[in-house]
């Protein structure tokens, strides 16, 4: 076969129709095709098992050896031997074909964040996630239009395009939507949907809330509760995180997203809430207005280990 086709994937790219006019003109005028064509016109009748590389590739050096020089008497040894190479190219170019097609249109693009930090990513579709700190999501790039969703780890904030419809899937419970915009959080004692414009339907084991603008739904006591609120974005996407009657524990695994810190809640302080509001950006002035407010006193040791008494 034509190492120059080889070298430029023309023969793949025919196989996979995605020549130019210019590069069908010039495999046409090369004759290959004329030989691929009659095999591949047989190509379903033939039933082919998975095809092992390694065994193949030793049958393939075996049959190198076996060759005879073309003599009057080997015409025929040797067109069997080439309608062989032709059938083995053609297998090893539906093999790669496939892999090529599995690696390529079904990718999945994943995208995490580290400590104190955020991104905002923009899908296909023109739909907008700003991502928080050590969150993650995924999902597939090439078949975007034919499967619009989004799994997530940890918290992010979603504008929808209108029109588009857009699934969130978390290990707690997911959210279906058609344009809007709204804020998923997760963890692994939390799960929070707040609905900022639009409609998003949210499930939860058995239970399922439809929540519109100004509405939001939390997990309590393995239930889905709904609740209201009255803001416009989330607080952390400004910088801040604010807290109504929130489980210490919980608060104190925030602030790990935003501070390289380490810090072990005694036992007798676990069943404590903290209602206020902490900043992303200074540590010291986040640590004060948490434990001064509720009268615990705290150190900071070499390795930024909080130490509560």
């Amino acid at each position: 076969m034509n190492k120059k086709l080889l070298k430029d994937n023309l023969i793949a790219k025919w196989l996979d129709n995605s020549l130019s006019d210019e590069q069908k003109k010039k495999l046409d005028s090369s004759g290959e095709l004329d030989e691929l064509k009659i095999v591949l016109d047989e190509i379903d009748t033939w039933k082919v098992k998975k095809f092992d590389s390694e065994k193949g590739l030793a049958d393939l050096k075996k049959r190198k050896k076996l060759v005879i020089a073309p003599t009057p008497t080997s015409k025929k040894i040797s067109n069997n031997n080439r309608w062989l190479q032709i059938a083995a190219s053609i297998l090893i170019l539906i093999s790669a074909g496939y892999f090529s097609w599995d690696f390529f249109f079904n990718q999945t693009i994943t995208i995490n964040t580290q400590i104190a930090e955020n991104k905002t990513i923009e899908l296909p579709s023109g739909s907008i996630i700003k991502l928080d700190a050590l969150s993650e999501i995924s999902y597939s790039e090439k078949k975007w239009n034919d499967n619009r969703t989004i799994n997530l780890t940890g918290q992010a904030f979603f504008d929808v395009t209108k029109g588009s419809s857009f699934k969130v899937i978390t290990d707690k419970g997911n959210i279906n939507v058609l344009g809007t915009q709204f804020n998923v959080k997760t963890s692994n004692t939390n799960f929070e949907v707040i609905c900022y414009e639009g409609k998003v339907k949210v499930t939860y084991q058995n239970d399922e809330l439809i929540l519109t603008k100004g509405e939001s739904a939390i997990v309590q006591k393995n239930k889905l509760k709904e609740a209201t609120h009255s803001n416009t974005a989330p607080d952390w996407t400004s910088g801040y995180s604010k807290y109504n009657k929130a489980n210490l524990q919980e608060v104190i695994t925030d602030l790990k997203k935003y501070y390289t810190i380490q810090i072990q809640l005694p036992k007798k302080y676990e069943d404590l809430e903290f209602s206020g509001t902490l900043t992303h950006k200074n540590l010291d002035t986040a640590l004060q207005t948490l434990f001064v407010t509720m009268e615990i006193k705290y150190v900071i040791d070499k390795d930024n280990t909080v130490i509560l008494e």
